[in-house]
């Protein structure tokens, strides 16, 4: 099945007003012309308008920070199922997710990602609406299982050792009346009876998310420039590159749409649940 329409490039817009409505409707915008990182999350907070709640500079993506980062993690151990956290080189090609998808509900409903310098060379960008995906599932009769078990199944989004508490679908629309798909390497069934028969559809939506990723656009983000994106519905990711001076920020915001709101900063390397606030 060709998924190759569910990734797609982000127009290009002018002021938070059609960043805000085009996100609204696109899930995604690229903006231009913020000079520093103060300026990007200002523009940020004007873009969710009203309904901003939090806003802020969650890490900054260099090479030498995911290094850093990467070497931590790798001394967690397996869970008891045998899954194990790892952050991957930036050499290789991202793994399509949403961010904060460790934090289940309390994850940003709002994604900016400013680029101070982007990569000499690779590191470009990819999105994919799994809205769009799911669609594209439905209307397949060979697919059209895994989009009724990714709207029907509760299943566990948390990384191996920092459960998470609860369990939902992987499709769902929020309190709010957002649409919300989510992907991330470490879902699974919920333990129990069915975890066999739950593993082959996780693993079907898996195949679809990767196939959408190595099949559609990708683009390059300039100096100055942000994508604006709607982190409950798009999955996001970048190419492999092996420039460390390339540096974005990924700032997280919440606004009164989110299910969750945490009570402070959040830590991805070890990824304890955090306090609502």
């Amino acid at each position: 099945m060709d998924v190759s329409s569910a990734s797609f490039i982000p127009r290009r817009v002018a002021g938070a007003v059609e960043a805000r409505e085009v996100l609204a409707a696109e899930g995604a915008a690229i903006v231009t012309g913020l000079g520093d990182e103060q300026s990007a999350v200002a523009f940020g907070r004007e873009v969710m308008g009203d309904k901003a709640v939090r806003i802020g500079t969650q890490f900054e993506a260099t090479k030498t920070h995911g290094e850093r980062e990467a070497a931590q993690v790798a001394m967690q151990p397996a869970d008891s199922r045998g899954r194990k956290r790892s952050f991957a080189p930036t050499e290789e090609r991202m793994v399509a997710h949403n961010d904060g998808f460790a934090f289940g509900d309390y994850a940003p409903d709002h994604l900016f990602l400013w680029c101070e310098r982007p990569a000499a060379k690779g590191g470009d960008s990819f999105l994919i609406d799994t809205s769009r995906l799911l669609d594209l599932l439905a209307a397949d009769p060979e697919w059209s299982g895994v989009a009724d078990f990714c709207r029907a199944t509760h299943i566990d989004h948390s990384e191996p050792n920092y459960p998470q508490g609860t369990y939902a679908p992987i499709v769902r629309t929020v309190p709010s009346g957002r649409f919300q798909g989510r992907y991330h390497p470490y879902l699974a069934p919920v333990e129990g009876s069915s975890e066999d028969e739950h593993w082959t559809f996780v693993r079907k939506w898996e195949e679809a998310v990767v196939a959408a990723r190595d099949t559609g656009p990708m683009f390059r983000v300039e100096a100055g420039e942000m994508m604006c994106i709607d982190n409950y519905r798009v999955l996001h990711g970048r190419d492999g590159h092996s420039d460390t001076s390339r540096r974005v920020c990924s700032i997280w915001g919440w606004s009164t749409d989110a299910v969750a709101i945490p009570d402070g900063p959040l830590d991805i390397v070890v990824p304890k649940m955090p306090i609502s606030a």
